[in-house]
């Protein structure tokens, strides 16, 4: 199962690093099969095994991990990544608020998207252990918040 999602998080990484590239970019080349060269990466054109133009893209700065929270333990203060972040329900049942946003509750196979900027928090349910897996997209620094009190933890303030 933890390979499943690791593998499943690595094919989102790169699937959402494309719709952040450059599509504007036209290439006219005809699918090819099987045969023939890959694409210079980062150039949408024609690759072995796939059909259309494809590439595949610089992940350098990308940090992917996993965080094992205990029922009712999250982050101690509201904080911000400069990269965006994705998270993956791996096990157990989650919670995660993006500041001005109701709290989202995140269970096995479920995800999320933190844009980068964007204050939030993220952690266990009062009565489930979660482990997630995250993925930074891209070099990012942390900057700590205000603390997440029980009340916004527990939903009662916002």
């Amino acid at each position: 199962m933890a390979r499943t999602l690791r593998l499943v998080a690595l094919i989102t990484l790169v699937a959402l690093a494309g719709v952040s590239a450059d599509q504007t970019q036209q290439v006219t080349a005809p699918p090819r099969g099987p045969a023939g060269p890959a694409p210079q990466k980062g150039v949408l054109g024609p690759a072995p095994n796939f059909t259309g133009n494809t590439t595949t893209l610089d992940t350098t700065g990308y940090n992917i991990g996993r965080r094992v929270f205990a029922a009712g333990a999250r982050n101690a203060t509201w904080h911000m990544h400069t990269a965006g972040q994705l998270v993956f329900g791996e096990a157990g049942r989650g919670r995660l608020q993006i500041q001005g946003q109701p709290i989202r509750e995140l269970g096995v196979g479920d995800s999320a998207f933190i844009p980068g900027g964007s204050f939030h928090w993220h952690g266990a349910s009062p009565t489930e252990n979660f482990t997630m897996v995250f993925v930074t997209m891209g070099q990012s620094k942390t900057t700590p918040g205000e603390p997440v009190t029980d009340e916004v933890y527990l939903g009662k303030k916002k």
